[in-house]
């Protein structure tokens, strides 16, 4: 992944706020000519200038976006998505054929704590409209409350298959797969597809890209699987991808509170300003040697904070 840079035009409030944010995340300060700050941490460098210019730079500057910057950032970043999958799908769907068809999509892949989660959701053709007229969209568009409304009639409406990861699970199969995201994602996206193809018969696939070489596309052919696949970015504009994600995101939210239950501490979602407390109560409580069970290791918030604390 390319490093980012992104530049925003912020408030002096906003500015306070996210300097806030970012102290409360244990990011490492420092000075800088005609600044207000300069931060790292995360993966990430952010100036914060005194004309009211905040330069970004870091490998997933979208996460960076969702996770740290102000409500109001944060309102017209949802606002232009939105936008996008909407001005979009007509034109999107001209490519694919709107036929029965499978859809996958993951969640849980930039939190800290808990697993990974991948679903596959068959749509037959005749089903398109309505789900649609239901309010299946990208899960990015939807609030988890609204969400877990529509996922239990979503999941008796459609056809599925969900492989949902422990992070104990997720840490092996990490590090089976040479420490390579993509490469897990890969074997978990092909795998529903294939269980959820050989019940209904559906041969044509629509996945969100996660990358550039078509990795799905390449599996599924080395498989020798009888599927047409279709990797295309912002694929969640098509309702059988918005049906998985929407599935996948509750699935991911109900295996962190059942996390919280077994470990008795408030584990919050993302990677962002809750994380490091709940990561520094955690250690505290049931030490380093437990993490594995609860969070992905290799992230580096998590490697720092582990750090730190061996050091006391």
């Amino acid at each position: 992944m390319k490093q980012e840079t992104r530049v925003y035009s912020i408030t002096e409030a906003q500015g306070k706020e996210l300097s806030h944010l970012l102290t409360h995340a244990g990011w490492e300060f420092r000075s800088l000519q005609h600044a207000t700050f300069q931060a790292k941490g995360d993966g990430f460098v952010v100036s914060c200038y005194r004309s009211g210019k905040l330069v970004v730079q870091g490998k997933q500057a979208d996460f960076f976006e969702e996770t740290y910057l102000s409500t109001q950032v944060a309102a017209r970043r949802k606002k232009k998505l939105a936008s996008e999958i909407t001005e979009g799908r007509e034109e999107r769907e001209k490519e694919i054929p709107r036929g029965n068809s499978l859809g996958s999509d993951e969640a849980g892949k930039g939190d800290t704590f808990g697993g990974l989660v991948v679903c596959a959701v068959a749509v037959a053709e005749n089903q398109w409209e309505s789900l649609q007229a239901a309010g299946i969209d990208d899960s990015k568009t939807l609030t988890d409350k609204r969400m877990q409304v529509l996922a239990p009639w979503l999941m008796e409406a459609v056809d599925h298959e969900i492989i949902c990861l422990t992070p104990s699970q997720y840490n092996e199969g990490h590090l089976k797969n040479g420490k390579n995201v993509n490469k897990l994602l890969t074997q978990l996206h092909t795998e529903v597809l294939q269980k959820l193809s050989e019940r209904t018969s559906y041969r044509i696939a629509i996945v969100d890209r996660f990358g550039s070489n078509l990795p799905v596309t390449k599996e599924v052919s080395f498989r020798k699987l009888p599927l047409s696949i279709y990797e295309v970015p912002r694929a969640e504009a098509y309702i059988p991808v918005a049906a998985a994600s929407i599935l996948a995101r509750i699935s991911f939210v109900d295996s962190m509170k059942a996390l919280e239950e077994t470990w008795g501490i408030d584990i919050p979602l993302g990677s962002g300003a809750p994380v490091p407390p709940a990561l520094r109560r955690f250690l505290q409580i049931h030490g380093k040697e437990k993490l594995p069970e609860v969070a992905k290791v290799h992230f580096q918030n998590l490697i720092r904070i582990a750090s730190s604390h061996e050091k006391k």
